[in-house]
């Protein structure tokens, strides 16, 4: 692409060679670097191409090889700006479009963000609107320092930020946080594990405290299941002493849950009909054009817009937008749901009860569903068995501390 653009910059020709020894002429033009392509042998003779600058370094090949060199057509700029010397105006417009592009280089003209995954890019441009950062502004106003220092403050999930202006386009880099944003702080003060809801124990580790309950036992929400409270026995195995500890374990139960989730009993459905209206749009700065078939009546339509913007390199974007328009004709009505609905509805809401607790680790033993009918609908009404860890801290009161202290000193 180099060479082909280079050849039209300064200028090549198409010749037809005749004479007695043309291959003595091409064996002096390789030794020389007399450049020749496109060859070929044609009844009149052979005809190839060569540079402006080429044709003037034969002359001794051409007298050496008793060979005459004839031009047939003439190609690239130097001839192309002869051709057309009287025309000023077409050369005004030319010099005055690339003025224009000239000072359209120093606005910014499209926004990229990359690197987001948790904060969409509409948020990030809105965001960038609210810092006064929006297509149109000149560059010069863009401070990438700033900007990034406001989006690492702003988004606390952002770790690491790049912004910088190429040709016309600001670029934003953007790495977010993939681990715990701050380390919670260790607890160390005494506790106890209470049952954080009703359930019978399936399954219990005791790390650090006195166990008050066995496996199959009952228990209700706020019951110790682990205390905190420690006795210190003789070899007699009478109490002589208590230490409160921080109480550590797992304690799993198995649990009942229940969900309801309401449904209409009733069904928009849209069904297309067939017709479609196709049509252009051009944008250009503010002003816009769109040409496209009237809407016929009081359908109802969807519409699809594909959209492009010019751009004369990667990051040399202009504000300039184009694209095609597809809009469907559509018409809605209400209608009663099936019972094949009602199933699928009751079947969804499983799926997500399901999908939820296992998100955190809760194991499902049973899991039914019914529906129920209402007035106006319908609902679907479940109730789940779970096997789950129901164990979670609850501070030692002072009080009870004190009094563990002085029982203590009693002693």
């Amino acid at each position: 692409m180099r060479a082909g653009l280079s050849r039209w910059l300064g200028g090549y020709l198409l010749v037809r060679l005749t004479g007695r020894a043309p291959e003595r002429f091409f064996n002096l033009c390789r030794s020389r670097g007399i450049e020749l392509w496109g060859l070929r042998a044609t009844p009149e003779g052979c005809e190839g191409y060569m540079t402006v600058a080429g044709l003037r370094q034969s002359r001794e090949p051409i007298r050496k090889a008793q060979v005459k060199l004839r031009i047939r057509r003439r190609y690239g700029l130097p001839f192309f700006l002869y051709r057309n010397r009287k025309r000023k105006l077409f050369f005004a417009g030319v010099a005055a479009c690339f003025a224009m592009l000239y000072g359209l280089s120093f606005f910014i003209w499209d926004i990229q963000v990359e690197g987001n995954r948790m904060y969409t890019e509409d948020t990030l441009v809105r965001y960038f609107g609210g810092l006064d950062i929006r297509c149109g502004m000149p560059k010069s106003l863009v401070d990438c320092q700033d900007l990034e220092d406001s989006l690492r403050t702003d988004f606390p999930e952002i770790t690491w930020v790049s912004a910088r202006v190429s040709g016309t386009r600001l670029l934003v880099k953007i790495k977010e946080n993939e681990v715990l944003s701050s380390v919670p702080e260790l607890e160390t003060g005494p506790c106890d594990i209470v049952a954080e809801k009703d359930g019978i124990i399936t399954e219990m580790i005791v790390r650090s405290g006195t166990p008050q309950v066995a496996v199959g036992d009952t228990v209700a929400a706020g019951d110790v299941l682990i205390s905190g409270v420690v006795p210190i026995t003789d070899d007699g195995g009478t109490v002589v002493a208590e230490h409160y500890v921080r109480a550590d374990g797992d304690v799993t139960a198995r649990t009942s849950a229940s969900y309801r989730q309401d449904y209409s009993g009733w069904r928009t459905v849209e069904t297309m009909t067939g017709w479609e209206r196709r049509g252009v749009f051009l944008t250009v700065g503010g002003w816009s054009l769109r040409l496209m078939p009237p809407e016929q009546g009081e359908s109802q339509w969807k519409t699809a817009t594909e959209e492009h913007q010019l751009a004369l390199t990667e990051n040399f974007c202009l504000p300039v937008w184009w694209g095609r328009i597809l809009a469907k004709e559509y018409s809605s009505y209400e209608r009663m749901c099936t019972p094949e609905e009602k199933e699928e509805a009751k079947e969804q809401a499983l799926t997500e009860f399901s999908e939820k607790l296992t998100e955190k680790g809760v194991q499902i033993e049973e899991n039914n569903a019914r529906i129920v009918e209402t007035g106006s609908g319908f609902s679907v009404e479940g109730s789940a068995v779970l096997r789950e860890p129901i164990g979670e801290s609850r501070e030692l009161t002072s009080s009870k501390i004190s009094a563990v202290e002085e029982n203590d000193r009693t002693e």
